[in-house]
């Protein structure tokens, strides 16, 4: 026992073998829990507020508040393990109240520390949002849809200016008040850096206030056609009719001419159908009245007179000009209606005999008298 007791109190760089065991304990204490204890400390959280959660699972909590609580843990056994050792005054460094190693030490660690708490307060924002978005999704009006998330990202922006300027006064020991005010020519190349995003917020705040679209519309703006999903303090995000995901800056949103689809009542459709020059006048006319009469019969190209005329008489076809118009703005529908009025005219002009007219070159050659007479 006497032999343990002299090796424990053994000393490598001023500090006991036991300290140092300590120190490695508790660091390999800190790898075997962090995982379970962050997982239990979110699941705590979650009894907590799940009255308020709605049906939003456990799962979605632990996922956004795992990694930082894990994080957190991990800079908490490191300070405590640290709290076993000394420095060897061998070394020569400064204590932390003067600039040296230490110092930068411990500046270094609570900047890692404030960085994880404030990673733990955007997860938590991001699932507040969550809970918002669930309840706004069960209003009849889309205005909140778009709110919650513009809202998100201002919260997420103010409480990150928060913690870098709680970081730079209480570790850093700058006076912040007087950083502001000094910052001069400074703060003016900030501005000017800035002047982009700053265009984007007053212009998130335009779409705001005057709502030219909302979560869920059909937009066409310049090449992008699409629906809104996303309307944030900078951009929005508009899935294409493609499926890809587009992200158009708001400045743009708002200086460019959009045309906002979901708020027309109608769709157009225009094309032409082309018969070959053997059609005779009274099949043409038939076939123009039955086209007419399936447009006029469909209950979504019917609010509008349709029109179908025989148009032009072109270089190989007689073209009927079909004219009518969608009662519906959703493009799924449009085509569907579209492609139902095509198979249609295809069948009433075959059952009039009909046949539909192709590009097409008739080449006549006109032999001479003596070419004839030479052949004979």
């Amino acid at each position: 026992m006497e032999i343990v007791s002299k090796w424990l109190n053994y000393t490598i760089l001023e500090n006991p073998i036991q300290d140092l065991l300590w120190f490695l304990g508790i660091i390999g204490l800190g790898i075997l829990i962090k995982s379970g204890l962050s997982l239990t400390i979110s699941r705590t959280i979650y009894r907590f507020i799940k009255s308020e959660s709605g049906s939003i699972p456990l799962a979605d909590f632990v996922r956004l508040t795992r990694r930082p609580f894990e994080l957190l843990i991990t800079l908490v056994m490191i300070f405590w393990a640290f709290t076993h050792l000394t420095v060897p005054k061998q070394w020569g460094w400064a204590s932390a109240e003067r600039f040296g190693w230490l110092m930068i030490i411990e500046r270094v660690f609570f900047t890692f520390l404030a960085a994880a708490v404030g990673w733990l307060g955007i997860r938590l924002i991001k699932f507040i949002a969550l809970i918002f978005k669930q309840k706004a999704a069960e209003t009849p009006t889309p205005l909140d849809d778009q709110l919650v998330p513009f809202f998100k990202d201002i919260t997420i922006i103010i409480w990150t200016l928060t913690c870098f300027f709680f970081m730079l006064h209480k570790i850093y020991e700058v006076n912040v008040w007087a950083l502001i005010t000094s910052l001069g020519i400074g703060g003016l190349v900030i501005a000017l850096a800035a002047r982009e995003t700053l265009e984007n917020l007053i212009a998130s705040v335009a779409i705001m206030l005057e709502r030219p679209f909302v979560i869920g519309d059909s937009i066409v703006l310049d090449k992008i056609s699409g629906e809104i999903e996303q309307i944030g303090f900078r951009s929005t995000r508009v899935r294409s009719d493609d499926g890809s995901l587009i992200t158009v800056p708001n400045r743009l949103m708002t200086t460019q001419a959009l045309e906002n689809v979901t708020q027309r009542s109608y769709r157009r459709a225009k094309y032409y159908v082309r018969l070959s020059f053997d059609t005779s006048p009274e099949t043409l006319t038939q076939i123009i009245k039955d086209i007419r009469f399936h447009l006029e019969g469909n209950y979504l190209t019917n609010s509008k007179t349709p029109t179908v005329r025989l148009e032009n008489l072109a270089e190989n076809s007689l073209d009927i000009v079909v004219i009518y118009h969608v009662h519906t703005s959703l493009w799924r529908v449009f085509m569907e209606t579209k492609e139902e009025i095509n198979f249609r005219i295809i069948e009433i002009v075959r059952e009039h005999g009909a046949t539909f007219a192709y590009p097409s070159r008739n080449l006549f050659i006109k032999e001479s008298s003596d070419a004839l007479r030479e052949t004979t």
